[in-house]
């Protein structure tokens, strides 16, 4: 489905996709669908990236044009990504 952005700042900004489905746990229905698979693919995965490597993340979504103020269009998006950019933890 493709929505207007209407009373929606983020959807633009995020690129967002919204998807409707009459399943009511949708991610026990995509495991189950990995399981019935005669392939190893893999639909869902969740990575965990340690505290440690925030920095170097970030630096790399900021190379990629994805800050707090690309994604959160507003004055608290606008400070954080200014709070990152000049004041040390």
């Amino acid at each position: 489905m493709e929505f207007i952005a209407l009373d929606n700042p983020r959807l633009v900004p995020q690129q967002a996709v919204t998807t409707a489905t009459n399943i009511d746990d949708i991610e026990a229905y995509v495991l189950e669908q990995e399981s019935k698979s005669e392939t190893d693919i893999q639909y869902l995965q969740a990575i965990d990236i340690p505290a440690s490597e925030r920095e170097e993340a970030m630096r790399e979504m900021r190379f990629m044009g994805i800050t707090a103020g690309s994604m959160f269009p507003s004055i608290d998006g606008v400070c954080e990504e200014l709070r990152e950019r000049n004041f040390e933890k």
